[in-house]
């Protein structure tokens, strides 16, 4: 039988003996410990402890697309999205130098497959037009970019977005008290 996401303890200075079952899936941590004295015995409480990891991995796989392929999000970028960045390509057209700015997003719909998507800003005239434009071409870039990893990925990537937010939320409200301490 299989012992993967599952450890022994037994620390006599303590008085722990038990299993401890450690799964780790998409950023999120499920845990617990089964003493044998709490489930009748050693051989009793590794059942228990195979039937708790077995039970929590297939309920991941059944709604995780892709659940045997680590989720990779990439890392925060140029720009602070995973997976987009921003980019300026110098190009020559009719002996003219020009600029174009660009935001690059980049996924990867199968494994050892990458795959790049450009969005072009268009020109501006002004800064507050460019801003604009920008900001534009960023949420384009960044509804495609999470319409991709939704479809590799399925619930896995709302749950990791979900979680994300939520985590951002509680900096935000950090950093809001500590200005106010601070001040």
């Amino acid at each position: 039988m299989s012992m993967k996401n599952i450890s022994r303890i037994d620390q006599e200075s303590k008085n722990t003996y038990g299993w401890f079952v450690r799964i780790r899936r998409d950023g999120r941590q499920i845990s617990k410990f089964f003493s044998d004295g709490k489930f009748g015995g050693k051989e009793k409480a590794l059942k228990t402890a195979k039937e708790f990891r077995d039970g929590h991995i297939q309920e991941w796989e059944n709604f995780a697309r892709s659940h045997d392929r680590p989720m990779h999000v990439g890392t925060k970028s140029n720009i602070g999205y995973n997976g987009i960045s921003y980019t300026q390509k110098k190009k020559m057209r009719n002996n003219r130098e020009y600029v174009e700015h660009v935001f690059s997003v980049c996924y990867s719909p199968e494994k050892g497959v990458n795959k790049n998507k450009t969005f072009y800003i268009p020109k501006s005239k002004s800064k507050a037009e460019f801003k604009k434009n920008y900001q534009a071409k960023l949420e384009e870039a960044i509804e495609f970019r999470d319409k991709m990893m939704h479809k590799i990925y399925g619930l896995r990537y709302v749950n990791f977005k979900l979680r994300q937010k939520k985590a951002e939320g509680m900096n935000k409200g950090k950093k809001k008290s500590e200005k106010v301490v601070g001040e």
